[in-house]
């Protein structure tokens, strides 16, 4: 019996851990993973991972026609290759994962990282949003199995297409690597930076932390914007750029923080009911986290008491609130032991099974 998954993202490679993750597990699981992305630029292929790992050179880098060429490109590779399940990463490889297992008989996996129709590169944008809506609509329902990141994403996708996702939230894998608190109070965001992440805000709060230093990790839209934004407020010796990291380098790095933001604006749907990665990661490195007045998100910090949530979105007061936090030592000291123990819970190798076990369903 063939035992061979397909994965397909569009997303960069180097960095989306969740698809990492679910690589990784599959193949502990017994089975022979094939990961295909979109090939980085200036990226040569990584071969110490427990899977293959391919990627696809497309004539287009973004809009339409990169959309269409990535999945015709997936259709094409399947067509001709030996698997027994393909497993779509978010909607933009969807229809060629469709179109492919129609095609072979095979059998479809879509995980939904996020309501991509309601991205904020989408806002304002009624058309294309719902040619995606569209798209999502009628494919989807072809998938043996859907997974998503929270309980509110979930809800959402089950309202809008009568389905029944699992989530599988994005818990950090454990690492056994030793690192040591800066010296100096160290706040950091990692991730994409892009619209509508709460970069903007946390680089405007460092005006009012004059005894503090922001870290920024990742790459993005919007990066020459921030940059500039530090150098217009002189913000030099508080605000760091630390570009896009390997997984082991960023936690290490995360480990020295003292706290970590995920400031997200409520900019639709998407990210009111994001649970986002760096959140577990934060917490997987033992560090305590600010987050967004935005459901789930609250829910986390408020069940497991291991952080504090934004009152605001003006900058001299969210910066209150972190001198406020970091001059409450009995509060400090409180939310350390929680984010101690929520990191032995919150780690993917108990969340795995929610992913494992409905494929080795699906396919014996």
């Amino acid at each position: 019996m063939n035992r061979t998954i397909r994965i397909f993202a569009t997303s960069d490679l180097i960095t989306n851990q969740r698809v990492h993750r679910t690589a990784s597990s599959l193949t502990k699981a017994g089975y022979r993973v094939i990961l295909t992305g979109r090939k980085p630029s200036g990226i040569k292929s990584n071969n110490s991972f427990p899977y293959k790992v391919k990627y696809i050179r497309c004539l287009f880098s973004k809009g339409p026609l990169f959309y269409f060429a990535f999945n015709f490109r997936i259709f094409f590779s399947l067509v001709f290759s030996r698997f027994s399940a393909v497993y779509a990463n978010d909607l933009d490889t969807l229809p060629g994962c469709w179109f492919a297992s129609i095609f072979r008989f095979k059998p479809l996996v879509y995980d939904s990282h996020e309501l991509f129709p309601d991205i904020p590169e989408l806002i304002g944008r009624p058309i294309k949003r719902l040619i995606w809506r569209i798209t999502e609509r009628m494919f989807i329902r072809r998938a043996k199995f859907v997974f998503t990141v929270s309980e509110s994403v979930a809800v959402e996708l089950q309202k809008r297409y009568n389905v029944n996702p699992i989530v599988v939230r994005n818990t950090a894998v454990k690492r056994e690597i030793e690192a040591f608190k800066d010296k100096r109070p160290t706040l950091i965001y990692q991730g994409s930076l892009n619209k509508g992440r709460g970069v903007e805000v946390a680089i405007d709060m460092m005006k009012f932390l004059t005894c503090y230093r922001l870290v920024i990790v990742g790459k993005g839209d919007v990066e020459i914007e921030l940059r500039q934004r530090m150098l217009d407020q002189k913000l030099f010796d508080r605000v760091e750029f630390a570009g896009r990291l390997e997984p082991d380098d960023l936690y290490r790095l995360t480990c020295t923080a003292w706290i970590g933001l995920s400031l997200e604006e409520d900019m639709g749907l998407n990210y009111r009911y994001a649970l986002p990665n760096k959140v577990f990661d934060y917490i997987a490195a033992q560090v305590p986290v600010f987050v967004s007045d935005l459901p789930e998100m609250r829910k986390l910090v408020s069940d497991y008491g291991v952080g504090i949530v934004a009152s605001s979105r003006d900058p001299k007061m969210l910066a209150d609130q972190v001198a406020d936090f970091f001059e409450n030592k009995e509060l400090m000291e409180s939310v350390a032991k929680n984010v101690q123990k929520a990191s032995v819970e919150l780690q993917w190798s108990r969340e795995e099974f929610k992913l494992i076990d409905p494929i080795k369903n699906l396919l014996n």
